[in-house]
């Protein structure tokens, strides 16, 4: 069973900026990756789609 506890405003107003500062504070938002590497990235994909595949050929198994 609960106990109601009274809170005036000014003290339920100060435990809300409190919570509010909390959270803001540990879910910022991650910064992504630096250009040089999202570039990188970029051009690793850029170079997956212009070479052949290293992985056998469906009919090179069945035999």
């Amino acid at each position: 069973m609960r106990t109601h506890i009274d809170i005036d405003y000014v003290h339920s107003r100060a435990i809300l900026r409190e919570i509010r500062e909390v959270l803001r504070t540990s879910l910022k938002p991650e910064p992504g990756p630096p250009a040089s590497l999202k570039v990188q990235i970029d051009r690793l994909h850029g170079l997956e789609e212009q070479s052949p595949s290293i992985v056998p050929d469906a009919e090179h198994w069945n035999r």
